[in-house]
């Protein structure tokens, strides 16, 4: 009996110590996996500018997607791959993801603008070249085109005071454009900044259907260039 109980201790002394070396070696393998984890997520973490560009950049697809009154904060997280609480984070009520957005927008048409101008002197270059520019983006950027175009047409305050000063600043360009060219002779002292700056702009809207209907390029150039002969003649 006191043998076999020698025995029983023994063999139990080495299965303990061998659980206890599994054990040991098993934790050292979570450890191994919790930091590797950990390592993960520190290296998908993003400086809080880049993160919030992300954000934005999301909202304007959920914008351009639902339209601005049924697009929020939740539909944003889902976008991003984010909880809604880090969209919330940054951009803390709804006034500020509908700012944000139309800051965007507002940048980026004000960036084109500035970029097909640059190379042109004259009116009526700088005003077509405006125009090809905007069918450019409406294929290059189309998020940003489709939230301009619904952005003329909300006209409750959430949106509106923004939209009327974009569009204010948009005109000032055109009509300083169409001036220029009254005061370099270019054109016919007849021809009306203001008048010849709404035509343009207010064209938006049938240069991205004539887009949206499929028509050819060499159409909507047609439709761009009469637009411009006729912004540039002024009062009949």
């Amino acid at each position: 009996m006191i043998i076999l109980s020698v025995r029983l201790c023994k063999a139990s002394a080495t299965i303990l110590a061998s659980a206890s070396n599994l054990l040991s070696r098993t934790a050292q393998v979570i450890d191994i996996k919790v930091i590797n984890t950990t390592e993960g997520k520190r290296a998908q973490r993003l400086p809080k500018a880049e993160r919030r560009r992300l954000l934005v950049r999301s909202a304007l697809r959920v914008f351009a997607r639902n339209g601005f009154g049924n697009a929020g904060h939740a539909q944003v997280a889902k976008d991003a791959g984010v909880s809604t609480p880090t969209v919330f984070l940054y951009l803390p009520n709804r006034q500020a993801l509908v700012d944000a957005v139309l800051e965007e927008v507002d940048r980026y048409f004000g960036d084109f603008i500035a970029r097909a101008i640059e190379s042109e002197q004259r009116a009526a270059p700088r005003l077509l070249a405006i125009a090809r520019a905007y069918v450019d983006a409406i294929d290059g950027s189309p998020d940003h085109v489709q939230v301009f175009l619904n952005w003329g047409t909300v006209t409750h305050d959430e949106t509106w005071p923004q939209y009327a000063a974009f569009q204010d600043r948009i005109l000032s360009i055109f009509e300083t454009i169409i001036q220029d060219g009254i005061d370099r002779g270019e054109l016919p002292a007849a021809a009306d900044p203001v008048l010849g700056a709404h035509l343009v702009m207010g064209s938006a809207n049938m240069i991205a259907q004539m887009k949206f209907r499929g028509r050819t390029r060499d159409e909507i150039e047609a439709f761009i260039s009469a637009l411009i002969r006729g912004a540039l003649l002024g009062r009949a």
